[in-house]
């Protein structure tokens, strides 16, 4: 595994999709998604928000109208500026932020009221004097503040402590990375849930993609074809950065067919069974080319026709990718 961390920044383009939604739990709402977005200091306004970002969480709570500020007698309003900051010492993030306000008091259902919902990176907000909870999400990572407004105006900051990774796979060394029609990832936090199981932080993540992270040590598996290739590492996001993490999967593609004689015609209507030497099913298939992603090592493959089973004993080697010929001949036949 090959690990670089650069200083997250403004640019357009990149993002992660499939970020969780906001759910309504008693007290709080659930962490938003929004991509990892930093404005150098000095920098003008954000880049329109890259497209592989992650997705905003969606506001599970209807919109929200607030009266303009001059609107309001002052002695009934106070603007409250928000900003969140990856690190203590770090710019305000410019984009990318989900910020929900939340009343302080609890309804008799156990739920705050929503407020005030803003998405980009600073935030003003009118408010009554009181108290507020104030979510802030960035991707994955989130954090919910007590705030006690007056008249007049406030500023806060939030320090989130998280930064991003973005992921990739190859099979060797020297080897270009692997596309993501067969490659996803899937995150897991150390510690485990009530059946014993690792928690899922964040599944199905496509390759190039940037995921905001709480800063912490997550398991990271790559799962390549839907086998048995399958490669895992801990990684460590650190704040205030974006890590590039590249994992090699040690597999490849095979493509079979049924032939009568070497170099033939593919055989139709093939049933097939691809097993361990110790004869554990890994997978099957069914037609005349299937193919198959199957980490490195000897397999026997079994394909089954209206004349009969046919079997071979097949190497795969990591990054060769191969088209397997099955001679349909008795000395290959398979006998009850």
């Amino acid at each position: 595994m090959a690990a670089t961390s650069a200083l997250a920044q403004t640019a357009p383009g990149g993002g992660v999709a499939g970020a969780p939604g906001a759910e309504a739990v008693p007290g709080f709402m659930q962490p938003g998604s929004g991509p990892l977005q930093l404005l150098p200091p000095g920098a003008g306004p954000a880049a329109p928000l890259p497209e592989a970002a992650t997705p905003y969480a969606p506001s599970t709570g209807p919109a929200v109208e607030q009266k303009p500020l001059a609107t309001v007698a002052p002695r009934e309003a106070a603007t409250l500026s928000m900003v969140a900051r990856l690190t203590p010492d770090g710019p305000p993030l410019g984009a990318g932020v989900v910020w929900r306000v939340f009343a302080e008091a609890q309804g008799p259902d156990g739920t705050r009221e929503l407020v005030a919902e803003r998405h980009g990176g600073s935030a003003d907000f009118v408010l009554k004097p009181g108290g507020y909870f104030i979510y802030c999400g960035f991707g994955y990572a989130g954090t919910t503040e007590h705030v006690v407004v007056g008249t007049g105006l406030k500023a806060e900051s939030v320090v989130l402590n998280a930064g991003g990774v973005r992921l990739a796979a190859v099979t060797g060394k020297d080897r270009p990375p692997l596309g993501g029609d067969d490659l996803s990832f899937d995150i897991f936090a150390q510690e485990v849930d009530s059946h014993g199981e690792p928690k899922a932080v964040a599944l199905d993540i496509a390759p190039g993609e940037i995921v905001r992270l709480p800063a912490q040590t997550y398991n990271v598996v790559a799962n390549y074809g839907d086998a048995n290739a399958r490669t895992t590492a801990d990684i460590d996001v650190k704040a205030g950065k974006l890590s590039d993490i590249t994992l090699t999967e040690k597999a490849a593609k095979i493509t079979l067919k049924l032939v009568s004689t070497e170099g033939g015609e593919a055989i139709a209507n093939t049933r097939w069974s691809v097993l361990t030497q110790a004869g554990d099913l890994v997978t099957t298939g069914v037609g005349a080319f299937p193919s198959f992603i199957l980490a490195e090592g000897d397999y026997t493959v079994i394909a089954n026709h209206e004349d009969g089973q046919f079997q071979r004993i097949v190497s795969v080697v990591s990054g060769e990718n191969a088209d397997v010929e099955v001679l349909a001949t008795t000395d290959q036949k398979l006998t009850n």
